[in-house]
């Protein structure tokens, strides 16, 4: 598997991953802001935010109707959707893509679920690699106690509650994103991930996230085009 840059795209993707609670998406955002103010050409992009498969996968979490073998097969076609309908179109006309969780979150949470690797990896094998991979490590307690300030409680699927590790849905979620995140370190060496400190405040990571994507991509060459007025 390769790179975009190294296929030669005109544009370059970003990718960011981490447990639930690790600040990933607030980084994400953060950084989406800074690229649109220097006035340059970013699209944005989540998981499970295809509206081919939105509704299927709302209803299945709701009704607890989804084996792993189902859950896997609609994120990946919900991830087919979106990248052969805006990832790809829009880094071959020189987009910088931002997406909040990307492959690497399937092979993660599909072979904690049960799902053998191979096949996960199968299924995904149509997809190039993010130029960068931002993987945030938080503590278990600090991403527990970051939902937690946000909701009441926790949700049945980031819990891990499908797999009845525990009655418990704080213990549950302990032993479940612990799992994750074996996977994630696993994974960290071979797709090159670089990892961020997430305990750290929010400024100090953004302020590291940019200068790292400062440092690997050149941003002017993404600067759109200015109208130009000819005077008649």
């Amino acid at each position: 598997m390769k790179t975009f840059a190294e296929l030669g795209f005109p544009g370059r993707l970003i990718a960011v991953e981490g447990l639930d609670g690790s600040g990933k998406s607030t980084q994400i955002y953060l950084l989406k802001r800074w690229l649109e103010v220097q006035g340059l050409k970013v699209f944005f992009s989540e998981w499970n935010s295809s509206e081919l498969v939105k509704s299927a996968t709302s209803k299945g979490k709701k009704r607890e109707l989804l084996t792993p073998t189902t859950f896997s097969l609609i994120h990946a076609t919900d991830f087919a959707d979106r990248y052969e309908r805006h990832l790809v179109p829009l880094l071959r006309a020189g987009y910088l893509v931002l997406c909040d969780r990307y492959i690497f979150t399937a092979f993660a949470r599909d072979t904690v679920r049960g799902c053998p690797m191979d096949w996960v990896r199968g299924i995904y094998s149509f997809a190039n690699l993010p130029d960068i991979t931002f993987f945030f490590r938080a503590n278990l307690e600090v991403s527990l106690n970051r939902i937690l300030s946000g909701r009441p409680q926790l949700k049945y699927f980031e819990a891990g509650m499908d797999m009845r590790l525990s009655s418990d849905p704080y213990e549950s979620f302990r032993i479940f994103q612990g799992r994750l995140l074996e996977r994630y370190l696993a994974m960290s060496t071979e797709f090159k991930f670089t990892i961020i400190d997430a305990n750290q405040p929010i400024e100090a990571q953004q302020t590291l996230v940019r200068q790292l994507v400062a440092a690997k991509i050149d941003l002017k060459s993404f600067a759109r085009e200015k109208a130009v007025h000819i005077a008649v």
